[in-house]
């Protein structure tokens, strides 16, 4: 090896650079630094094992290209480098995840809210159960059960309880409450 190639090397071991295109079947991209366009490269996610997650880069977005042994063909992408005035937030207590249709997931740490907005639906599915373990809970809109419902306490409804309701008997007086 002599010293232009070794000086090739070293200049090759970490780039800056931006995503050129995305092979979502084989996870793999390819990176333009300059007038280099890499070979497809696989890319960095945050777990790979028994958990496993998937956020495929964006053509356009700024990566690093590392390559340990100074051969691009060997590297792998790391994505994550923000642009000028591209964070979707400037707080250092919420954490954000922004979609590219403007769906947001956000939790601040100092209030303790989570808020998902911008989405048109949202599913969970269980096999045995949900549970919403908190001291109320508020909809705001229309709610249909497919299934029976079971309430442990009472039912209101405009001001009148199913369980100690009465109302005007057959005979003038007041019936007494359900049993």
């Amino acid at each position: 090896m002599n010293i232009a190639d070794i000086i090739r090397r070293l200049e090759s071991l970490i780039k800056i650079g931006v995503i050129h295109a995305v092979d979502y079947q084989q996870a793999r991209a390819r990176v333009q630094s300059g007038q280099i366009i890499s070979d497809w490269l696989p890319f960095l996610t945050l777990r790979a094992g028994t958990t496993i997650t998937w956020s495929p880069p964006t053509v356009g977005e700024q990566c690093l290209l590392l390559a340990p042994s100074g051969e691009l063909n060997t590297g792998v992408v790391i994505t994550g480098i923000y642009l000028k005035n591209q964070s979707p937030s400037n707080s250092p207590d919420e954490h954000v995840i922004k979609f590219a249709d403007n769906a947001v997931i956000k939790y601040n740490q100092k209030t303790h809210a989570l808020t998902a907005s911008g989405i048109a639906t949202a599913q969970i599915e269980a096999s045995q159960s949900v549970t919403a373990d908190t001291p109320q809970v508020n909809c705001t809109g229309n709610v249909h059960i497919n299934g029976t419902v079971t309430v442990d306490g009472d039912v209101v409804a405009s001001g009148i309880s199913l369980v100690k309701h009465i109302h005007p008997g057959d005979s003038g007086g007041k019936t007494g409450e359900p049993q």
